[in-house]
């Protein structure tokens, strides 16, 4: 599948929504014709992919390959409406939603049968996340379909929280909201009552375990 050379720039202000709205409808045209789009993350800039469309993720796979048998992170919208397919919170995790979401706490949890064999890990996982960009929910609302997100950077090299440092090759629209945290979304994964730390980050989630 070849890749697109030259992605569409735009700039946007994270701080003020009007500099966002035709941006984010941009966004999920791109999205929802399979494409790639750059966007500033959780504090580094990352892939997004309509993750209900199979040439989509394969686009992505083929951007930044991935070992076989692991998921990907989806982005929701609200809160306290995963996607129709995705498992209830519950429990700890449930708890920890409603402290961080919308924040940059990334829950991974048992999948249930509903969610799709490319958005679970070999372990019967998914990672979900409601982002604390207003502008990324923004775009998890526009897009038509779940949406899953990756740091934009190639495999063995660190994650971009600058623009001019992203990779943007195969990319359609990329969007510029200056330099970012650096600080990616703290992953943890539940299990009944247990908490574990899976990666540090712009989260403290300590004595929120068992």
């Amino acid at each position: 599948m070849p890749l697109r050379p030259e992605p569409l720039t735009r700039r946007v202000a994270l701080e003020r929504p009007e500099s966002w709205r035709d941006v984010v409808s941009e966004v999920a045209v791109a999205l929802a014709a399979g494409e790639i789009a750059l966007l500033p993350a959780e504090g580094l800039y990352g892939y997004h992919v309509r993750a209900d469309l199979p040439q989509a993720l394969a686009r992505l796979q083929a951007l930044k390959p991935r070992e076989p048998g692991r998921g990907w992170i989806v982005l929701l919208a609200e809160p306290r409406t995963p996607a129709a397919w995705g498992p209830p919170l519950a429990g700890k995790a449930a708890a920890l939603a409603k402290a961080h979401w919308p924040g940059a706490l990334t829950i991974v949890m048992s999948a249930t049968p509903g969610v799709p064999p490319d958005l679970r890990a070999a372990d019967g996982t998914v990672a979900l996340r409601c982002p604390g960009s207003a502008f990324l929910r923004d775009v998890a609302a526009a897009a038509g379909g779940p949406v899953v997100t990756t740091s934009a950077n190639r495999p063995g090299e660190a994650p971009p929280r600058d623009f001019e440092s992203s990779a943007r090759e195969g990319v359609a629209v990329a969007v510029d909201a200056g330099s970012l945290s650096g600080l990616p979304s703290t992953l943890v994964r539940v299990d009944g009552s247990t908490v574990q730390v899976l990666r540090s980050g712009a989260v403290s989630v300590e004595g929120e375990g068992p």
